[in-house]
């Protein structure tokens, strides 16, 4: 036996030595073509074994071969495959080139994910890189422009406050309007979740770092899977998981500063202007300014006095500073993703601010070759320090600051904020901001944990529980330094809690080579609660500013609750043949708590098809085209987003005779069903040249069974009742293109723009023609037009020969009585075109990116102008600069009415044409410019990168509106609300 064992070590020895002699070890690094920068995790393989590895965070990897071994495969997402001869070599080093653009990436879909090729559905991503490094601090703020058909209005610009985002335009009148939003699988909370904060953005909560992409579904074939919620579009947010290899760590540091947007000279009257202004408007009133007992006394000494430009006085520049770490790592069985994010921004007016802290993490771990689970939690705190805007409140910094008179000092002999200030009702808004105690917190839990099963190859089963929670609170403290009728308080708190259950299962596989089938059915379910308590507290003492020391007697408090449950059963079907053709089609059944007993269930559908014509045979001498497809698709989707109860018949307190009882204030509807959109669209994506991508989709939308309130007989004990009769249109064409210019080892450019047009059109509105607009007169929704339409006095100049204001009757005639001036329906808030383009120019380690987004086809409504361009009907107020245009001698003209004091002619109404303007604009959103060290210094430095930056945001806007900036929300006519902002800020990452 012995003998034996020897005999048999003996030929193990020569059998390990001539394997050794058969194999070599081959070394080397793998960097990027267009930096030059290490790429870790980078797949190398030998062709035709299954032999391989993975670089390193260094981009370094060693890897032994056989000795015949020919070639070394390089691969790595969204880079070009290299095959590398081996040769003799025991040393190659690689540059890997960025991947054609737009024919290989892989698309997040509903319930999956697709790539370019196969897709059938109109749909547009952003990567996480395309938003990390500007300075906002909600994930909506980034998406302007950037997609084709997606419009991003901001009704603030507010630190934190929450954007509209029309889909393929406006769909609804009384439901939502805004998309709905998934992150990770699971749809969440979005809009303002705190009624205290004008900065209670629920989508504040996520970090942009965090986001690895967005796709946004835009027709039915992509979103109407998601059913009774998808008639406005989808946006599909997806977290960073965790990479392979060792645990590598970022830290980003960010510094800034902003203030208030104004690219046309705009402003108010200095106290030289005014005074001209003001004495000027006296005596076209026949009366004397030096005279010092007319009320309209304004002598020049009041150039004398302290002089204060109040807008200068209310703002200052805001400070942004964000901190940053995550780490990302795996190891056999798990990877995970973990970040902490700190950002601070105070806002260009006084009190405003807003604090914010954020972690996530993110983590999949592999129980067995069949079993997987993980889990996404997202924990956040959000701070926000308030003021009253929105609106025009004597407190409001905004409105104040261009109202208030420059002869009125800003502060006392004694150096305390002057309270004198009569034409802003002895209200000081930089004191109100130092005195007064207005803020809200939300606390944040956004979590979903996962378990997947593949009992087969062809087979994937998978459970996704998720709970978000907001708990809000707040509160409004009026000092009795600020109100002569003592301290007030208001207090709120919250509670906004969904449940969310997700399960699928999930066949796919290729059958005879050419037929690829995915089959997907699932179940949903989701409740959603909220609560809150409000209570109000007059007199409280200013040592114990608390609820329990206010005025015995006068506290008031009440709270509310409601719910809202959904219930769903889907399925999916993608059908391949032969890379060829394309079939989609998925059907959802909702049930839904906030509809009628008779109406709950709805059914929703899509089929999408598509054909990839660059595949086909006749093809093959087109070598130019890359990529040629065709797409089609029609589906019905639903918008349930409405408030609670709006089904049921609801009573209401009232008081007769003396004494308290309950009346019915609302008749029930068991038909109340939610609003149905189907739509249509025919697509063609194509890439040229390796280098010219691009895809153009024409579309028709339709809303029917939309929720109006139609009039009723007062006999039934009501005046009307929430009925599905309406219906409206919505019809358009959108282009996007990306071209990569120059694309060598040193020098990267590419450019990209997109341009989206859309109609809206009113087809039905019940037994009604024509019907006003939240109440407000000067909006209004009529057939035959588009959703949102002025109705507004036609103002058509100034009589050159007196100076009145001149206006055109329903007869078309000309007159100066403003009584007689008919109306004019010729305007609409709504663009006709919108989109962006940007161009990004990389060279070794320099990058330069610049992006601009436009708007236009619009028209604004600046209400304020009643009172800043007053015609001296407001003597007691500054006014705009251009106010100073007015007419002066017979003549003149392209003027401004001449102002006389107290004027009671209307020329200055706020429901006229005269301060409607264009509202198109082009708006430089965002320039950056970035350092990446060298590979060589990074080596030196022992780290894994270092990367400097400076970005530039809304640094300028070309437009014509006589405003700060020309965004005016969705409906033209906002007022009073914090003007947009431009920033600057500088940052550093390092990796190691």
């Amino acid at each position: 036996m012995k003998k034996i064992a020897f005999f048999l070590s003996i030929l193990l020895f020569m059998g390990t030595q001539a394997l050794n002699a058969q194999t070599k070890v081959i070394t080397g690094k793998v960097t990027s073509a267009e930096d030059d920068m290490p790429i870790p995790g980078v797949s190398i393989s030998v062709q035709g074994t299954t032999l391989g590895t993975v670089s390193d965070m260094d981009g370094n990897y060693s890897l032994q071969v056989p000795e015949n071994a020919k070639i070394l495969v390089f691969s790595f997402v969204g880079m070009k495959m290299e095959e590398v001869a081996i040769g003799n070599q025991t040393s190659v080093n690689v540059q890997l080139q960025s991947e054609t653009i737009g024919v290989g990436e892989v698309i997040v879909t509903a319930y999956g994910t697709t790539n370019r090729e196969a897709k059938t559905g109109a749909v547009g991503t952003v990567t996480g890189a395309q938003i990390a490094e500007a300075p906002v601090v909600s994930v909506d703020k980034a998406l302007n422009g950037k997609i084709a058909g997606v419009s991003v209005t901001s009704n603030s610009g507010q630190p934190g406050a929450h954007s509209d985002i029309r889909i393929r335009g406006t769909s609804s009148i009384n439901a939502g309007n805004n998309p709905l939003w998934v992150v990770d699988g699971i749809p969440v909370v979005t809009g303002n979740a705190n009624d205290f904060l004008n900065t209670g953005n629920a989508l504040a909560s996520l970090n942009p770092n965090d986001i690895e992409s967005i796709t946004v579904l835009k027709d039915a074939a992509a979103a109407s899977i998601y059913g009774s919620r998808a008639a406005n579009g989808v946006v599909l947010i997806t977290t960073k998981s965790g990479k392979d290899g060792k645990t590598s760590f970022t830290a980003r540091a960010k510094f800034g500063t902003s203030w208030l947007a104004n690219d046309n000279d705009f402003g108010i009257m200095s106290a030289d202007q005014l005074l001209q202004y003001q004495r000027d408007a006296i005596v076209n009133a026949g009366k004397n300014p030096d005279d010092p007992m007319d009320s309209y006394y304004r002598p020049k000494e009041l150039l004398s006095r302290p002089l204060t430009n109040w807008m200068d006085h209310m703002t200052r520049y805001g400070t942004i500073q964000e901190y940053e770490v995550n780490a990302t790592g795996s190891n056999a069985k798990g990877k995970y993703y973990t970040s902490l994010n700190y950002n601070n921004t105070d806002g260009v007016f006084y009190g405003v601010g807003l604090d914010k802290i954020t972690g996530r993490l993110n983590a999949d771990y592999k129980l067995t070759d069949a079993l997987e689970s993980g889990g996404r939690v997202n924990l956040s705190y959000l701070e926000g320090m308030d003021v009253p805007m929105q609106s025009l409140y004597y407190s409001n910094p905004a409105f104040a600051g261009m109202t208030i008179l420059p002869w009125t000092p800003a502060y006392t002999d004694e150096g305390k904020h002057n309270w004198e200030i009569a034409e802003n009702s002895n209200q000081n808004p930089r004191a109100t901001a130092e005195y007064d105690d207005q803020w809200g917190k939300n606390y944040q839990l956004m979590g979903n944990i996962y378990l997947q099963w593949k009992p087969l190859k062809q087979v994937t089963m998978r459970t996704t529980n998720a709970i978000e929670t907001i708990h809000g609170e707040g509160r409004r403290f009026w000092s009795a330094e600020t109100r002569s009728s003592g301290a007030t308080l208001q207090t709120t708190m919250s509670k906004y809690q969904r449940l969310t259950t997700s399960n699928t299962i999930e066949y796919k596989d290729v059958l005879l080579n050419d037929h690829s089938v995915r089959v997907l059915a699932g179940q949903e379910a989701m409740k959603h609660t909220s609560s809150y308590q409000y209570v109000y507290a007059p007199g409280v003492s200013m040592d114990i500013p608390y609820v329990q020391t206010g005025t015995p007697g006068s506290i008031e408090a009440e709270q509310g609750y409601g719910a809202r449950t959904l219930l769903s059963f889907f399925g999916m079907l993608d059908y391949n043949y032969s890379d060829k053709y394309f079939l989609q089609a998925s059907i959802r059944m909702d049930g839904s708590s906030l509809f009628g007993s008779n109406t709950q269930w709805g059914t929703f559908y899509s089929v999408g098809a598509s054909w990839n014509i660059h595949n086909e045979g006749f093809m093959d001498g087109l070598s130019f085209v890359d990529l040629l497809k065709l797409r089609g698709s029609y589906g019905l989707s639903g918008n349930n987003n409405i408030s609670a109860y709006r089904a049921f018949g609801v009573y209401a307190s009232s008081a007769y005779n003396g004494t308290t009882g309950m009346r019915p204030s609302r008749p029930e509807n068991p038909n109340l069903s939610w609003e149905k959109n189907s739509s249509w669209n025919l697509g063609l994506d194509f890439t040229l040249f390796e280098n010219l991508d691009g895809n153009i989709d024409v579309y028709k939308r339709k809303t029917t069974d939309m929720l109006l309130d139609k009039n009723v007989p007062q006999t039934t004990g009501f005046s009307s009742n929430f009925l599905n009769i309406g219906s409206l249109d919505n019809r358009g064409i959108e282009l996007q293109l990306d071209y990569k210019i120059l694309n060598t080892r040193d020098l990267v450019w590419s450019v990209g723009g997109n341009i989206s047009f859309n109609k809206t059109k009113i087809l039905e509105l019940g037994d009604n023609e024509e019907i006003a607009y939240a109440d407000d007169g000067r909006l209004r929704h009529i057939v035959g037009k588009s959703l949102f339409t002025y109705r507004l006095f036609d103002y058509v100049g100034v009589d050159p020969t007196n100076g009145e204001a001149l206006w055109r009757d329903d007869a078309g005639n000309i007159s100066n009585d403003y009584n007689k001036a008919g109306y004019t329906y010729d305007y609409s808030p709504e663009p006709k075109f919108t989109g962006g383009f940007n161009t990004d120019l990389a060279w070794k380690g320099f990058s330069l990116g610049a992006f601009f987004e436009f708007k236009g086809g619009n028209h604004v409504l600046l209400i304020e102008k009643r009172y800043l361009s007053s015609d001296g009907a407001s003597m007691n107020l500054n006014q705009l600069r251009e106010a100073m245009n007015y007419w002066k001698e017979p003549g003149d003209t392209g003027v401004n009415p001449k102002p006389v004091a107290g004027n009671g002619t209307n020329s200055n109404s706020f429901s006229s044409t005269r301060f409607l303007q264009k509202g198109d604009y082009l708006r430089v959103k965002d320039v950056t410019l970035s350092y990446n060290l060298s590979s060589k210094l990074v080596e030196k430095a022992k780290i894994g990168g270092m990367k400097f930056y400076v970005s530039a945001q809304n640094i300028f806007t070309f437009h014509d509106v006589d405003w700060w900036d020309p965004e005016r929300g969705t409906d033209g006519i906002g007022y009073g609300i914090y003007p947009m902002t431009k920033a600057v800020t500088g940052g550093i990452e390092l990796s190691f």
